[in-house]
């Protein structure tokens, strides 16, 4: 049998993704785009790939002569790091995120949490995206960088255009304002490492200051560059996969009905939302090596992409995993990537998502769709522009 063609502006996969890849799934474990490069469906080969040893991680189509500072940045990303450069500094991030600091920025987070939600109408329409999901990684960014709501919300707004260049560099669209966006956060972030040698806070970018492993210590650039990636990372993640979650949920009401029950399947409410409604499509890497896995022949520098719903919605690896069940046995997901390439931010960004399900199961006794959800023109099922809910509060106690 043919080897199947996936396109991925093909508007079956727009109008019914999971149906387009199960018809897929059913002729093959793989596919090609109509350029040639291979598309992976199942865990077993997505695992392969993402353990980046005969694949890396690689941005796909970027001119770097677009803008020669935002592939710069992008090189000193994390993310796109290898080796024992990626391995050093996931030590050091990681022994940042100590647990001090954690606990400290999950009671900040509990208390802004609670302060979106009292914002939130008692009876009629609200827009989740805007009043909630929108403006909670915003307010976050006070307690990573240990900074004045009014400065987190300027550096809000830089993020917000500056996450943008990867598509900026691909189409050359806005890159100027794009690159512009990048080095305010940049200087930003530079300026406020000059005022905390000597004067650190409690905060998570004064811990990346200080922290060190056998006398190793991140750089001032890499501060500068691995932060405003993490915030990016924690930002931008919340602000788009947390209306999915609920929306998620607003399809299952018998799975909120589960998570009042039981407040503790908070977390595992998170990772099966993402599972079930992954805000990543694809997830581009590069042939280190000409070599030959499975059959499939690839010279070095070809592209293989990892399908996250569809790797998500394996069924020889999870059961029933056309369905949310926020109690099922962990399944895996790949919202956050996975292996030596997962997300930086994903630690900031399940704590933020499991805190706001946690804040409404506490004040609001019932939560309706108010509206049909709002995709993004082009986007349907992955982003959601609006998502119009209904909310009964919890009435005070008295006496």
């Amino acid at each position: 049998m043919p080897v199947p063609i996936i396109d991925l502006n093909d508007q079956r996969f727009r109008a019914d993704r999971y149906g387009y890849i199960a018809e897929l799934r059913a002729q093959a474990s793989y596919a090609r785009t109509p350029d040639g490069a291979v598309v992976f469906f199942d865990q077993a080969d997505v695992m392969e790939v993402l353990r980046c040893v005969d694949f890396r991680f690689a941005f796909n189509r970027i001119d770097a002569t677009k803008s020669p500072y935002l592939a710069r940045a992008i090189e000193h990303e994390l993310l796109n790091m290898h080796g024992d450069a990626h391995k050093r500094l996931s030590r050091l991030l990681k022994k940042a995120l100590r647990d001090r600091v954690v606990e400290g920025m999950r009671r900040k987070i509990a208390d802004i949490v609670a302060e979106l939600v009292a914002g939130l109408p008692a009876d009629g329409p609200v827009d989740f995206c805007s009043a909630f999901a929108d403006p909670l990684p915003a307010r976050v960014l006070g307690p990573v960088f240990g900074i004045a709501y009014e400065q987190a919300e300027g550096l809000n707004e830089w993020i917000r255009i500056g996450g943008r260049k990867i598509d900026a560099l691909q189409s050359g669209v806005g890159i100027a304002e794009v690159e512009d966006a990048n080095r305010r956060i940049h200087d930003y972030l530079r300026d406020l490492l000059a005022q905390r040698r000597g004067n650190p806070g409690d905060d998570l970018f004064s811990e990346m200051m200080q922290v060190e492993i056998d006398g190793d210590r991140i750089g001032a650039e890499e501060l500068v560059f691995l932060s405003g990636e993490l915030a990016s990372a924690g930002v931008d993640t919340t602000r788009a996969q947390l209306p999915l979650i609920l929306n998620a949920f607003l399809d299952h009401p018998q799975e909120w009905d589960k998570l009042r029950a039981d407040p503790g399947l908070a977390g595992r409410a998170v990772d099966e939302g993402m599972r079930f409604a992954p805000l990543p499509w694809v997830i581009p890497h590069r042939a280190t090596r000409d070599m030959t896995y499975r059959d499939i022949a690839f010279a070095e520098g070809d592209l293989a992409f990892v399908m996250v719903p569809a790797a998500n919605r394996d069924p020889s690896a999870t059961e029933r995993p056309d369905e949310f069940i926020i109690d099922r046995a962990p399944a895996r997901h790949f919202a956050f990537g996975a292996g030596m390439h997962s997300c930086p931010g994903a630690h900031l960004a399940k704590m933020e998502m499991s805190m706001a399900l946690l804040g409404l199961l506490e004040a609001c006794a019932d939560i309706q769709r108010a509206a049909p959800p709002e995709w993004e023109p082009g986007q349907e099922g992955r982003t959601l522009r609006r998502l119009d809910i209904t909310i009964r509060k919890m009435k005070p106690l008295h006496g």
